[in-house]
């Protein structure tokens, strides 16, 4: 059996600010470059989400995360995850919603 022991955070940690927050499927961490550059040049603040390319299950979730973020005034940017990868010459531009 696991057991988990609560520890404080460091104050590093404790006393950071983030910039944006970024909700990315982890097939696209090896491109991690990519998509981080594009969450860094929105505002701070912003709360950057790449959807999942097919209409499933998953797509239909985050895209009700987006609705329940917007909702409560947050900053949303979104974009298709078909536009981030390996044949990518250029850094595609996401859309503020």
């Amino acid at each position: 059996m696991n057991v988990y022991r609560l520890t404080r955070p460091p104050v590093h940690i404790k006393n950071g600010r983030l910039d944006n927050l970024a909700l990315v499927p982890a097939s696209l961490l090896p491109f991690k470059a990519q998509w981080q550059g594009i969450a860094n040049s929105h505002p701070t603040g912003t709360v950057f989400i790449i959807l999942p390319s097919t209409n499933g299950p998953q797509r239909k979730t985050i895209e009700k995360v987006v609705s329940i973020l917007e909702y409560e005034r947050h900053r949303v940017a979104t974009m298709p995850a078909d536009e981030i990868g390996p044949d990518t010459s250029e850094m595609p531009q996401a859309t503020a919603i």
